[in-house]
């Protein structure tokens, strides 16, 4: 899983055993395995409503965190200097040349582009298929994002309906004081879950799996322009200090330090 995940979901979990005094001792008062199941089984059953089955896979993947052990980080500032290699390769030895070097980096963008740039169709074309390839896939991704946020929204409610129908039940016997205190307690559980799941996992993931789609899309944006600029037979310094542009003050500071 990303460091990142895993560092602030640490941290969250440091900061409410510390900020709870006594929760170590007493966690056991904590854990109901009915309330749980209730809270991630409903959260998840509304979310096989709302969606389809091949988004669902995908939002299985996201949650278990196999996205995250799959997924190909890909570093800007190498994916200009990738695209300045292929510039210079196609100006020794032509656009046919590099048809090639794109297999096996990143998500397979790269080499979709190359293989569109060999293909003989007019530089217009070429743009506007690679602009469209990422406008869709950006426009899936924010599918699969607004159903993971939608799932921090529906782990609450579920919490709430377990408390409403628990403390049903309590009233239903309220001459015995410590069977009605110990059942608003045990009520009271599935809120707790619902608001743990949510603000510790579901709302953070969204806005974790955000900020890797903006990333992703800017990424297929500097190949797309690195594309065209090559198509158009553009030097490589002209690619380079055309796609440095896109990169942010510390990914540029990188070629100062080498």
């Amino acid at each position: 899983m990303n460091l990142m995940v895993m560092l602030g979901m640490s941290v969250c979990v440091f900061c409410l055993f510390y900020g709870i005094p006594g929760l170590w001792s007493n966690i056991g008062i904590y854990i109901d395995p009915n309330s749980f199941v209730l809270v991630l089984g409903g959260t998840f059953g509304a979310a096989i409503i709302s969606t389809s089955p091949k988004d669902f896979v995908s939002i299985l993947k996201i949650v278990s965190g196999y996205m995250y052990m799959k997924r190909k980080k890909i570093d800007n500032y190498q994916t200009v200097q990738k695209l300045v290699q292929i510039a210079e390769e196609a100006n020794r030895g032509g656009k046919e040349s590099v048809l090639e070097m794109g297999k096996g980096y990143g998500d397979g963008f790269l080499d979709r582009a190359l293989t569109l740039m060999g293909s003989g169709l007019e530089n217009e074309f070429v743009a506007i298929a690679l602009e469209t390839d990422i406008l869709e896939e950006k426009k899936r991704h924010m599918r699969i994002i607004a159903m993971v946020r939608a799932m921090g929204s529906f782990a609450p409610m579920f919490g709430m309906m377990g408390t409403v129908m628990g403390v049903m039940q309590v009233l239903q016997n309220v001459t015995d004081i410590d069977a009605v205190v110990g059942g608003m307690g045990l009520a009271l559980l599935t809120t707790m879950y619902g608001l743990i799941i949510s603000t510790l996992y579901f709302i953070p993931i969204t806005n974790k799996l955000k900020y890797l789609n903006d990333q992703d899309g800017l990424t297929k944006e500097i190949i797309m322009e690195g594309t065209i600029a090559i198509m158009n037979n553009q030097i490589p310094l002209m690619v380079e200090k055309k796609l440095m542009a896109y990169l942010s003050t510390a990914d540029k500071s990188k070629k100062k330090d080498k």
